[in-house]
């Protein structure tokens, strides 16, 4: 029982230090979640993606997602306008800043994920991600 009750602590230390050499190691101005922003507007073409959308895939509130862009607009990595066809729609895209960076954003990602995963099998890894999917879809 001691375990289970140690789960959501380690969890929480684990995503802690993550942050933490994440930010340690990456010589570009962004927080952890800055950089998840930019990597999902990446992934997803660049934009346009409405401020919904990023609050949907971060699963943030309204105003985390407002304060998270408005800080990465700030910084330049993004420009948000609101939508030609449905003025209420505040749309995101990535600036020609953000892909100069994407690259070494993926680089340190990829080291910090291969560090998390050292001595673990590919089939524990997959193992571990199809827990943590399911630990987030019980709490989502």
């Amino acid at each position: 029982m001691q375990n289970r009750q140690a789960i959501s602590f380690l969890m929480k230390l684990i995503a802690d230090r993550v942050s933490t050499l994440f930010l340690q190691r990456v010589d570009v101005p962004l927080t952890a979640a800055q950089s998840r922003v930019i990597m999902y507007l990446e992934a997803c073409g660049g934009g346009p993606l409405s401020q919904r959308e990023v609050e949907q895939y971060l699963n943030v509130s309204h105003t985390t997602a407002k304060g998270l862009l408005q800080r990465l607009e700030e910084k330049g990595f993004v420009r948000t306008a609101f939508d030609s066809a449905d003025g209420r729609v505040k749309n995101v895209y990535l600036t020609p800043k953000a892909y100069q960076c994407r690259d070494e954003l993926k680089q340190h990602i990829d080291a910090l994920t291969g560090q998390m995963m050292q001595g673990i099998s590919t089939a524990e890894e997959a193992e571990l991600f199809g827990l943590l999917r399911r630990i987030y879809g019980n709490i989502k």
